[in-house]
């Protein structure tokens, strides 16, 4: 038990009283005519969210005058809210019990308090009220810690002088040995390496923390064990001594590596410095760092002009550069963008060396389930790493040259094979639809979770303790929301396609009306099915559709920046499959209507003439009646005697877009369904 716990318990304890002979004491009262505790008050405060102190206002430290005190323990304070069911302590450093009692002489800054000492509490040493001071504390032996502790002034002052770190420090490290003024010095340097980082953070802010006893223990350890004066007018040379880790310094040099993200000034005074001879250790130094991260940048914007092996090879180049850099603690501070971008660039350019294909559309997609998903991912988490307008036109620079190619290719070769074999969706919707009456089950709706997206949607849910398996199935045609939302929906076998329709929406067979928002709610609940909203978890032993995360949306108002905000939006379905199992759910199984494609640069376009078609899309379009075109041709998944014409590779037949669906690609009509299960 730490000493503040322990302090904690006694003074909560000290508002006990006979609940059938007296009232619960409206405040504990704590006089400290010495301010012994006073510099310990952060702390403690800490441990006792009830505990107001006498003092000049200050709400951060809930400390003001004493009429303010009086108020805060009244609860009548709209600024403060007092914890429920805790008494109220109120610390009064400088004044002692005495000041209380006698009313007559009490000080006028004191009086509105007089009257707390017949309905409070006193936390005091004995029955003659003298002060709890910090020593009959330690020392006390009946309600005390009953520690021993030497009677001389230099321990006495060592003791107050570290009081905060004191309170903090384990009752068993102090117990069975006489406490002396070195015991106590101890504590202050108890990690002296702690120290040193916090001092190179902010070497003024540190030194006032310290008192002068405090300071001059810090300053002769570290002329004693790391060789230097903690003075401002040498930083550097101590920096030097950091980044080279020689000796007593290399738990120094372990130590910032794991806490670098709470130094950020050290941080920043470490861009300047750079190693003093050829024998530095260079992955220490992040001026280094920053120099090979302004050469890589350079080296990476000059791809325009490259073909897409040459491309290739010369990112392989960078790669073995540049790769150990992702090693280095800069990396982890977010220093190292560029060496991380190249890491997911490489990836691209070995998946999309080869532009894959397959005896059939499934074998197709089987190649894609299993290795090629990772090019789309690479591709993205590239785009991802771009946080500037400048670094965007980078990346998308590398990726037109190496990734966009690989997807017009596979998108041709996916759909020569859907034109001489059939596209294989029809089955495998069916499928994805046939275990949707296991009882405690949510069908969780994603629009627009992509294939690679929820291959990553399942790390995270792994890196949350939740198993998961995913499997591929296929989007209804066109790959349109209207279209492949409805078909994945608990109520699909009611519903139909008119032959006259112009919008992709089916209709609901018996009452002849659009399938609706409305209507999928009102059908749902008429088959038993629980529609959620918000943060809702319905009755978790019955069936519940939810909708969550519209990455579909997403896409189309972002386009090329839509990478930088998949994450987002894949953490909140995380949490939202976290609450469902928490409150309940046995199963969740996560489904989605499409795919998608996204390309660095706009998609290009072709032109189709209008006169053949009644409706057109960016990706597909619906024909006239008898028309024959060199579109390939596809029905709809709702009206097999509605013919579509699909968009050829991945161009648009309108213009203008990173990001569009609706078309035949495997990144478009293979989607994942993931199951997860409490």
């Amino acid at each position: 038990m730490q000493i503040i716990e322990y302090l904690v318990k006694q003074l909560r304890e000290s508002a006990a009283y006979n609940q059938a002979s007296q009232v619960a004491p409206a405040a504990i009262l704590w006089t400290d005519e010495a301010k012994q505790w006073q510099t310990a008050m952060p702390v403690i405060k800490q441990f006792l969210p009830e505990l107001v102190e006498l003092g000049d206002y200050n709400l951060a430290t809930r400390t003001g005058p004493a009429i303010w005190l009086k108020c805060a323990i009244a609860c009548v304070l709209d600024e403060l809210t007092m914890p429920q069911g805790l008494t109220p302590i109120v610390y009064l450093p400088g004044v002692c019990r005495k000041d209380l009692r006698a009313i007559e002489h009490c000080p006028d800054f004191l009086k509105p308090l007089a009257e707390l000492q017949y309905r409070g509490a006193w936390w005091a040493y004995n029955t003659a009220g003298r002060d709890w001071t910090v020593a009959s504390f330690l020392t006390n032996q009946r309600v005390g810690l009953n520690l021993d502790l030497a009677k001389d002034n230099a321990t006495q002052d060592a003791m107050l002088s570290v009081l905060p770190e004191l309170l903090e420090a384990q009752v068993t490290a102090l117990s069975n040995r006489r406490l002396e003024a070195a015991d106590f010095q101890a504590l202050v340097m108890a990690d002296p390496v702690k120290d040193i980082l916090a001092w190179l953070n902010e070497p003024a802010e540190k030194q006032r923390l310290f008192s002068a006893n405090q300071w001059q223990i810090f300053s002769d350890l570290c002329q004693q064990q790391y060789s230097f004066l903690p003075e401002q007018g040498n930083i550097n040379t101590v920096l030097h001594q950091l980044c080279n880790a020689d000796g007593a310094w290399q738990a120094v040099w372990q130590r910032f590596c794991d806490t670098a993200h709470n130094l950020p000034k050290l941080v920043e005074q470490l861009e300047t410095i750079a190693p003093q001879d050829l024998a530095a250790p260079v992955e220490r130094y992040l001026a280094v760092n920053l120099a090979e991260e302004q050469e890589l940048a350079k080296q990476l914007a000059g791809f325009s002009n490259l073909d897409a092996n040459s491309a290739r090879t010369k990112i392989i180049q960078l790669q073995q550069t540049h790769a150990s850099r992702l090693d280095w603690v800069w990396a982890k501070l977010g220093f190292a963008r560029w060496a991380q971008t190249l890491s997911e660039l490489a990836k691209v350019a070995e998946l999309t060396d080869i532009a894959f294909s397959g005896f059939s559309p499934l074998a197709m997609a089987e190649h894609y389930q299993t290795t090629y998903w990772q090019a789309d991912a690479a591709a993205l988490a590239a785009m991802a790493l771009a946080d500037t307008p400048t670094a965007q036109d980078t990346v998308a620079q590398v990726l037109d040259v190496i990734y966009t190619p690989w997807l017009e290719q596979v998108t041709n070769n996916f759909q020569q094979l859907v034109s001489s074999q059939g596209y294989p969706g029809d089955d495998g919707i069916q499928e994805a639809k046939a275990t949707y009456q296991v009882k405690s089950q949510v069908v969780f709706f994603v629009d627009g979770l992509r294939f690679d997206t929820g291959q990553r949607l399942l790390s995270l849910l792994a890196a949350k303790g939740l198993n998961g398996r995913l499997k591929p199935s296929w989007a209804a045609l066109p790959s349109l929301t209207a279209t492949a939302k409805a078909a994945v929906t608990p109520i699909s076998e009611l519903l139909t396609g008119r032959q006259d329709n112009a919008d992709f929406i089916p209709a609901l067979a018996e009452q002849d009306v659009d399938f609706s928002s409305y209507q999928f709610k009102k059908v749902l609940k008429e088959h038993g099915w629980q529609y959620l909203e918000g943060l809702d978890t319905g009755e978790t032993t019955g069936l519940a559709w939810l909708q969550v995360g519209d990455l579909d949306n997403l896409g189309h108002e972002m386009q090329r920046k839509l990478p930088l905000y998949i994450e987002p939006v894949l953490q909140e379905i995380v949490a939202r499959v976290q609450g469902l199992l928490d409150a309940g759910w046995q199963h969740v199984r996560i489904v989605t209507d499409h795919g998608w494609l996204w390309a660095p640069s706009k998609l290009p376009t072709e032109n189709m003439p209008e006169h053949i078609v009644k409706k057109r899309l960016a990706r597909c379009a619906i024909l006239k009646d008898n028309v024959d075109v060199g579109y390939l041709k596809c029905q709809w998944y709702w009206n097999k005697n509605v013919t579509l014409a699909m968009a050829r590779g991945i161009q648009l037949f309108r213009g203008g877009d990173h990001y569009n669906h609706g078309g035949l690609s495997l990144q478009e009509c293979l989607t994942p369904v993931l199951e997860i299960s409490k």
